[in-house]
């Protein structure tokens, strides 16, 4: 069964076509990467799953239509980490995680015990606990992405989109993040979809890809068969190198241009 569905989507912005009849299925428990060039329409699709963007089509999370409903009951099926999230300057990183369990508050939105639980031990999967009492406006930019994430991470939703979630991290840090994603989905069932600019790194982490270009899907598949250096070199304008990692996962390196002299 696919968690995540979309059929025909299309969006439109400013009377400029953004997307242009995107189909997508993301089996449940999957971690689903989209690749494209910059201005593809990635992260249009991401908004349009989430519900924050107008949509033409079907978009479908866990057998419900997303344009059906209310936004609470949205976020208690999907969580989203923006590329870049508007965080309030004086809000403590514990006050700012705690608000990811209020899709799942009562009438009166107090948090309950188990809610400030939740939201301690995604501070503490995310080497955050330390920093708990910080105002967020004293916090560098990839010690922000990484409180944006525990945020989704309280939510407890069944889906996680993710945005460009390694910008601004160090290299130790990208991979912290993405072995945690990758933990979730595989032990709790986590359904992922993210998108990437750097596709050796979504070649190592997700199960199928899709590649966007001006808004339509060129290629769908796993790693080995949507990044080829032909289609690489077509799509990106780049020249690269595509070899096997040992494990069957592709890694893309770019070749320089030795022109002489």
């Amino acid at each position: 069964m696919s968690a995540v569905k979309a059929a025909g989507v299309r969006v439109t912005l400013d009377r400029k076509s953004i997307l242009r009849g995107v189909d997508l299925a993301v089996a449940s428990g999957s971690w689903h990467a989209v690749l494209g060039p910059n201005g593809a329409g990635k992260s249009t699709l991401l908004k349009a799953i989430v519900g924050i963007l107008p949509y033409q089509g079907e978009i479908q999370v866990g057998g419900e239509a997303v344009a059906k409903l209310a936004a609470k009951a949205r976020a208690r099926l999907i969580a989203y980490v923006p590329q870049q999230p508007q965080l309030p300057a004086d809000m403590t990183v514990a006050e700012y995680v705690l608000l990811g369990r209020t899709p799942h508050l009562g009438y009166l939105g107090v948090e309950s015990r188990t809610d400030r639980a939740v939201a301690d031990g995604a501070l503490e999967r995310l080497d955050l606990a330390g920093f708990a009492g910080r105002r967020l406006g004293a916090m560098s930019g990839g010690e922000r992405q990484r409180v944006v994430l525990a945020r989704a991470l309280a939510q407890q939703a069944g889906v996680l989109l993710l945005d460009e979630p390694t910008t601004a991290l160090d290299l130790g840090h990208q991979q912290q993040v993405l072995d945690l994603v990758d933990e979730l989905r595989s032990t709790e069932g986590l359904t992922v979809i993210s998108t990437l600019h750097d596709l050796s790194l979504a070649a190592q982490y997700a199960d199928d890809l899709t590649l966007l270009v001006d808004g339509a899907v060129v290629a769908h598949g796993t790693a080995r068969e949507v990044l080829t250096e032909q289609r690489i070199a077509e799509h990106y304008g780049a020249r690269v190198r595509v070899f096997d990692d040992g494990a069957g996962r592709p890694v893309i390196h770019l070749v320089r241009d030795r022109r002489p002299g």
